[in-house]
């Protein structure tokens, strides 16, 4: 980490766009309007620009990095982007952003129906590199099921960004409400990490939102994102939304973290239906889900560290409750071997052995 301090907090802030207090250039800690909570209000500055650690701070929303996390997190990057982007000399910087409100910071997403017609279309301007074709066929599924499940790669380059969203919008799509799409210099684009993305569906097979499996992350438990445009110009949040995949005529249903988890573990038991939520505590949603599908049976199939991690432990045991309050109910819980991490590995290694 010792090479993103060389990179001066005050002039990534300026790259990002950040209004920076001029009274205070001169200062040791440089004061600016927070990017992230807007400072609650127009013409404060809440952002703290330490200029000998180059390190920031908001003292109201608690927002902190360094100069490398603060351009990764505004501009929708990995954090080595962010790096050989602030690396390379520039000195031209966009005008200040815009103070906005906090509705517009907390803009809604567009509603379904919408968002699932905008996305399908997206996809179908988009392509699978062969790396992420090879990533998904080493997981267990078939050429044929990477196809139907619609996967697809994150365009590479800024140029391609902007022409997806001309695209989108040459066809009638709002991307005003679209998470993941926002405004650079007044012009629409996609923003997100480099990766494929994941369609997450609800029962009816509509696209709720988008999952990136990212090609480089910083951490093992950071190898997915929502793609999301939360705090960008006229950007919107994601919600993380549950994901249901296989047969959903079935009566027993798989409880999981993670839809492409999910969506590999259903494959290779032959279409068993998955229930999956995005995250170990993203249980917003769950309960109704189950109602809505009427499952009458179902199987805990959380990953085997939980059997190391207290904090994954407890948090699958507030799931549990959750699950185990819908009346009538069956709740079991499916183990294996923990050299297993997921469901979907412990599946594969099933299939290989026969």
């Amino acid at each position: 980490m010792k090479q993103y301090e060389k990179i001066p907090i005050v002039d990534a802030a300026r790259r990002c766009g950040i209004a920076l207090d001029s009274r205070t250039l001169r200062h040791r800690e440089v004061e600016a309007t927070c990017p992230f909570c807007h400072d609650h209000g127009p013409g404060k500055y809440h952002l703290s620009l330490n200029t000998a650690t180059d390190q920031y701070r908001c003292t109201l929303c608690g927002a902190h990095g360094n100069s490398v996390t603060l351009y990764a997190r505004l501009m929708g990057v990995s954090n080595r982007e962010a790096y050989h982007a602030l690396a390379r000399e520039g000195k031209v910087y966009p005008m200040p952003r815009q103070k906005v409100s906090a509705k517009d910071a907390e803009r809604q997403p567009l509603p379904l129906e919408r968002r699932h017609e905008a996305y399908t279309a997206m996809l179908d301007h988009l392509t699978l590199l062969d790396r992420h074709r090879d990533n998904l066929l080493e997981r267990g599924l078939s050429g044929e099921r990477i196809e139907r499940n619609q996967y697809r790669s994150m365009p590479e380059t800024d140029a391609g960004r902007r022409l997806l969203a001309a695209l989108l919008r040459s066809c009638g799509h709002e991307l005003l409400g679209l998470p993941g799409f926002r405004t650079y210099y007044g012009e629409w684009e996609l923003s997100g990490p480099k990766g494929f993305l994941i369609p997450v569906r609800n029962k009816d097979g509509l696209i709720q939102g988008m999952k990136i499996r990212l090609d480089d992350a910083d951490k093992p438990s950071r190898k997915y994102r929502w793609l999301s445009s939360r705090d960008m110009p006229n950007g919107t949040r994601s919600y993380s939304y549950i994901h249901v995949t296989g047969d959903t005529t079935q009566k027993r249903a798989f409880l999981t973290e993670g839809p492409l988890k999910g969506d590999v573990a259903s494959y290779l038991a032959h279409d068993a239906l998955f229930v999956c939520v995005g995250g170990v505590n993203a249980i917003r949603g769950l309960k109704d889900t189950l109602v809505d599908l009427g499952v009458t049976h179902a199987v805990e199939a959380m990953d085997m560290d939980q059997l190391t991690n207290p904090n994954v432990r407890n948090a699958i045991l507030a799931m549990r409750r959750e699950v185990q309050a819908i009346k009538g109910l069956k709740y079991t819980k499916y183990t294996w071997d923990p050299a297993y991490k997921g469901v979907d590995n412990y599946f594969l290694s099933r299939v290989a052995a026969m």
